[in-house]
Formats: C-alpha cells, structure tokens, sequence
C-alpha cells in the first residue's frame, strides 16, 4: 500500500475517532503499510505517558502491571494474553461509556452477546485480511456491541464497535471496568472437533473463535514497534520474536494454519507431501512459523521431537506459561504447547 495515499487526513476516521486516530498516529505511515488505531479514546498511549494512565490493574493494591501482557498475576504465576484498558469517561452511574474502535481494517467474524457464555463476557473478533499475517482483533467484556456489528461484515479502521463495560461470566466490579483486547492468530479452522475430545463441561459457543484457540502475542510491544517506525508490516513484527522452541511433528497432512497464514510458511512444491513439520515458537507459545521438514519425522509412540529450546529466551515467560519440560530423560512439550501443536496439526 502505498503512503501517498495516507498523507492527507481521512475526514471519515476524523469524524469517528480524530482524537484517537490523529493523536496517536498521523496518517503518514513513515514507512508502515498498514494503518493502525488504539482501540478506546483514551490518548495516554500515544503521548507516551506512564502504564498508569491507561492500563486498568486487577485491585486497589496491584500494580499497573497486572494489566499488561504476559506473567503479570498472581506474583507471575499467571499468564494475561492482551491488555487491559481502562475509560476515561462513565456515566451518572459510574458506568464505562468509552466507545471502543476497530484497530484495523478488518471483518467481524464472532459477535458473543451473552455475558455468562464466556469469561470475555460480551466480546467480538475481527479478522484483518489486510495484513499479512491476516491477524485477529478481541474485544472483551463490552456492556454493548453496536447491532450492526455482526459476522460478516466489513470494517474500517477506527470505526465505532461497541461500548466498554465489565462483562463476565464472573463479577468484574463497576469500577474496575475496562476493554480486554488482543490481538494474534488463530490456531485451527476444526476447533470444536478438538474440543469435544476434551473433559470441557460447557458446550462450545463460539465456535473457531473460542479463546482456547486463539494465541495473543504482545499488544503494548506491537503498538510500540509501529509508533516508533520500527515494523512495516505485521509480519516483519512476527519475525522479530525471538525463537524460544523448534518442534518436529509427525503428520503427512497440510495444517489449515499454514493455508490461513502462508507468510508464516514456505510454498510446498507441485505434488510435495511432507511427512513431518517444523513447528517455530516465541515466548507463551505464540507460533512463528510452520514449514515443511526436512528431516526425518520422529520416531516413537509422541509425534513430537523438541529440535532446539533455549531456556534464556524463555526465562521470562516459564514461570507463568512454559511451553518447554524437562519429563527426567529429555525435554518434551507442556501441557499448553501440547494443546497448541494439537490444534495445528490434529484435523
């Protein structure tokens, strides 16, 4: 895409959301292929202020932290996969009445207007096919979703989705209200085929969408890249990751992943059909690539063979999501990596 085209300010965005849009990012891209929006009106972000203006903490004595990405809960314990956001305008109530914006362009892909259907409560996904690779956007615990906001249909970057809120199917105070958001890809197009081989007590509602198979990387460290001309595209985002783990696995069948993502991929040849994969990971588990091996596939009763593992990028990330064990003779996948290499490779 070129830059010329973004040059000038987009009169649509700046009726919509001009303190957002124009605040954070001018339209002039310098560099960036894609255009980006922050997802509620709150400008601290592209200021460059503190964490404490924008980011929403789990209690009156966390820390601003706790509503970051990563190992941020439960003294490090526990994984957060995105951001919390919280509003800077309530109602005479007290309510969130922030409106809450498409990062990208994108489509609708699952509108969840239940609360007690899932822990987002209330949330939507886009899908942004404009981008390479075609990364989701969540939006959690909404009080509303804008009726028109449903599958299918197309929008634009910073354009209204719905109002922030605190949603659940577990009690979010009044107060501590705020938009949960993520963004990554998706692992499968047959997650329910998965999950009703799983001990799962709920039916799944949400189909290819659920949050078990969807994997956030770091929305903070993605704004952060684009505001500072450091990425042109998602992709080159992706590429930046440092590699925590290498996995072979056995399996003869093309991953839906790799069809969905192909820059996270090579091509295959006319009539090639490979017999075992090599599966890149970061941090948390969040895949980098998916190609072809060419290699011997594992032997034995696991399909899985770890190729590589390097403790020291992942020391970060272990104590809350390793992906990595050491099972007393070799090293092996965790349980989450274990789920997430079933999704991939498990039609």
């Amino acid at each position: 895409m070129s830059n010329t085209r973004n040059a000038l300010p987009n009169m649509s965005l700046l009726s919509v959301a001009g303190i957002i849009f124009l605040s954070c990012f001018p339209l002039t891209l310098f560099g960036a292929d894609f255009s980006l929006s922050w997802p509620t009106p709150n400008p601290a972000f592209s200021q460059g202020l503190q964490i404490a203006k924008f980011l929403q903490k789990t209690g009156p004595e966390k820390p601003f932290s706790s509503g970051a990405y990563g190992c941020v809960r439960n003294n490090g314990n526990k994984f957060h996969e995105g951001l919390d956001l919280f509003p800077v305008k309530r109602d005479a109530s007290g309510r969130a009445d922030d409106i809450v914006f498409a990062a990208m362009d994108g489509i609708v892909r699952h509108a969840s207007r239940t609360s007690t259907h899932s822990s987002y409560g209330k949330y939507l996904v886009l899908e942004h096919p404009g981008v390479k690779p075609a990364l989701y956007s969540l939006y959690a615990h909404l009080s509303e979703i804008d009726s028109h906001i449903k599958p299918g249909v197309p929008v634009k970057v910073a354009s209204r989705l719905g109002i922030m809120g605190n949603t659940s199917s577990f009690r979010i105070p009044l107060n501590r209200s705020h938009l949960h958001f993520e963004l990554g890809l998706r692992l499968s197009d047959h997650f329910q085929t998965w999950y009703a081989k799983r001990p799962f007590n709920t039916p799944n509602r949400h189909g290819n969408f659920s949050g078990f198979n969807l994997v956030g990387l770091n929305p903070l460290s993605f704004y952060e890249s684009y505001k500072s001309k450091s990425m042109a595209t998602p992709l080159s985002f992706i590429q930046s990751l440092p590699i925590v783990a290498k996995v072979r696995v056995r399996s003869s069948r093309i991953p839906d992943f790799v069809k969905r993502y192909p820059a996270l991929s090579i091509k295959l040849k006319p009539g090639e059909s490979p017999k075992a994969w090599d599966a890149y990971f970061a941090a948390h588990g969040f895949p980098v690539r998916v190609e072809p091996a060419s290699g011997e596939p594992p032997k034995g009763k696991s399909p899985y063979r770890i190729l590589s593992y390097d403790e020291a990028a992942d020391s970060a990330s272990r104590k809350c999501r390793g992906i990595i064990i050491h099972n007393g003779k070799q090293w092996a996948p965790s349980d989450q990596l274990t789920s997430y290499l079933e999704l991939i490779f498990t039609p």
